[in-house]
């Protein structure tokens, strides 16, 4: 072989690899590239996520916080006597009512069904209370109606320390 082809030859190979290498540093840098934009839109949501629930954070507490002292107010009521707390009922439980609307709009839905669940005990209990179905004090109740609204405080809290972190 002539030297000038074997030089023509090698020059060829030469800037063959040298493509092949650009190609694939190239399509790496791609790969890397594609991968940082993927990260850096999912931080992106998450940020955007966490300012949501930041500047609902304050409403949420608000409404949250009214309505356990509602169904705090209900409960101690419960314990006074028969007749002072059946007058005392029907605003107690229109306030109830009142917050549980509140906290169905604030969501989030776990909130707002441990809510219906204490405001359908309360609403059992006048039930119970016009029917003449209910024996004894009314204050025998207060331990299921303590429990769902402490279920309810719980998914409250639960909601509020919520950082934007995506569900595991």
């Amino acid at each position: 072989m002539d030297a000038g082809v074997a030089a023509v030859l090698g020059a060829a190979i030469g800037g063959g690899l040298t493509g092949f290498t650009a190609l694939g540093t190239g399509m790496f840098g791609l790969r890397t590239a594609r991968l940082q934009l993927g990260s850096q839109e999912s931080e992106a949501a998450r940020q955007r996520r966490f300012e949501s629930l930041t500047e609902r954070r304050g409403p949420r507490s608000q409404a949250y916080a009214e309505f356990v002292a509602a169904g705090q107010e209900l409960v101690d009521a419960l314990h006074v006597g028969r007749d002072e707390f059946l007058t005392q009922y029907e605003d107690l439980q229109s306030n109830i009512r009142k917050w549980r609307s509140t906290v169905a709009i604030a969501g989030p839905d776990v909130v707002a069904l441990s809510a219906g669940i204490f405001a359908d005990e309360v609403r059992n209990l006048r039930n119970e209370l016009a029917h003449g179905r209910l024996e004894g004090h009314p204050a025998n109740q207060g331990r299921l109606l303590e429990a769902r609204l402490d279920a309810f405080a719980k998914a409250a809290r639960r909601a509020l320390e919520d950082e934007g972190h995506p569900p595991a």
